[in-house]
């Protein structure tokens, strides 16, 4: 009888299930997989590179949590919202005092043959602590910028500090970019909103001096001058605005990418995969992925929209906001409009952890959209 009502149970919710954002969401694994096989190896003679074999997997794994994570009640990752706050932030230790160095960073977690960025992980613990938090305090006169300073101090502070001590400026970054989007969605007063805008004018030019190192500086540098070092720090820049001009309207092909499969363009299967697509599929290959970019957030503010609590409409935006700040960042470093940062970009650039992640973070907005007819 119990397992009766329970097979009963999940069948109604498959009936719930947000099946157009799973499809979305499916197709842009899909694209990105195609991608990766063709600018992580020589696809047309070598067999598959082990980046791809890798991707794959995540992906695969991935996918399963997500369809999990979407039978559950929302109600569920508010109580734990907290706790895995703590546990994110305890990873976050534990790569400062024993992750191995690469590249001048400690970003990552040994775990076998697995490496683990908790720093992804960062930002989805933040969107569920800050939804709970904001949840329970509803201000129907909006937040000002001291009512802000408890949950920035509670939940931005700590994550941003540990990830900049990576250090890891890009990601820190989005986590501020995170944190503003949400608070915005749970209502900000206008007053709040033009002093943080005349806050971040005037103190970025004092961070460019002070707080950012040598190599920060010179990613910022080349943003407005690209070509004053075009061998140097501009080369993966140039490289990458070249390969997305020579796709022209079609594209080239599966595996003509000139730029990737020469090796002219550096991180050409993580930071810079777009420019690779835009080599082999052209104008419109880049139009059809930036209409499943926009149609997976348009279907997420959506489950905002239409959640049954507060909490779900503020954990829907702030998963939401997570995937618009990968697209644009990310865009943004590729297309010459903001410095390169290491974002990826979702579920296309190779990254087991941002892969997952923002599986994760998907299955939250099913989550949300497939109980929001519960009472």
């Amino acid at each position: 009888m119990i397992q009766d009502e329970r097979s009963n149970e999940l069948r109604s919710r498959g009936g719930q299930m947000d099946w157009p954002l799973v499809l979305v969401t499916t197709l842009l694994c899909a694209m990105g997989l195609v991608t990766l096989y063709s600018a992580a190896g020589s696809p047309l003679v070598d067999g598959p590179p082990r980046a791809f074999v890798m991707q794959a997997s995540y992906m695969v794994f991935g996918l399963v949590l997500m369809l999990v994570l979407a039978l559950l009640d929302p109600r569920v990752y508010e109580r734990g919202a907290y706790l895995s706050f703590g546990v994110v932030v305890v990873l976050l230790l534990l790569v400062l005092l024993v992750g191995p160095v690469r590249g001048g960073s400690q970003r990552w977690l040994a775990l076998g043959p697995v490496n683990l960025q908790p720093s992804e992980l960062a930002k989805l613990a933040l969107v569920v602590a800050t939804a709970r938090y904001f949840a329970s305090r509803p201000r129907a006169e909006g937040w000002g910028l001291r009512d802000l300073l408890v949950p920035a101090a509670l939940f931005l502070a700590p994550l941003a500090l540990l990830v900049f001590l990576e250090p890891d400026l890009g990601t820190t970054l989005f986590l501020c970019f995170v944190f503003a989007a949400v608070t915005f969605v749970v209502g900000l007063r206008w007053r709040t909103l033009m002093v943080a805008l005349v806050v971040v004018m005037l103190g970025s030019p004092i961070a460019y001096r002070v707080v950012l190192n040598d190599y920060q500086r010179e990613r910022v540098d080349v943003l407005f001058a690209p070509d004053a070092d075009p061998k140097g720090q501009g080369y993966q820049a140039i490289q990458g605005r070249y390969a997305i001009g020579s796709g022209q309207v079609l594209g080239k092909g599966f595996g003509n990418s000139t730029q990737g499969r020469l090796r002219f363009l550096p991180e050409q299967h993580t930071d810079f995969i777009f420019s690779v697509f835009a080599e082999e599929r052209g104008f419109v290959g880049c139009v059809l992925v930036l209409l499943l970019y926009f149609g997976h957030m348009l279907l997420g503010l959506w489950v905002a929209w239409n959640a049954r609590d507060r909490f779900g409409s503020i954990l829907a935006s702030g998963v939401v906001a997570v995937f618009f700040c990968h697209v644009c960042i990310n865009l943004g470093g590729v297309l010459g409009l903001m410095p390169i940062t290491g974002v990826t970009l979702p579920l296309m650039s190779y990254g087991g952890s941002s892969a997952v992640t923002l599986l994760l973070a998907t299955g939250l907005l099913l989550s949300v959209s497939t109980h929001r007819r519960t009472r």
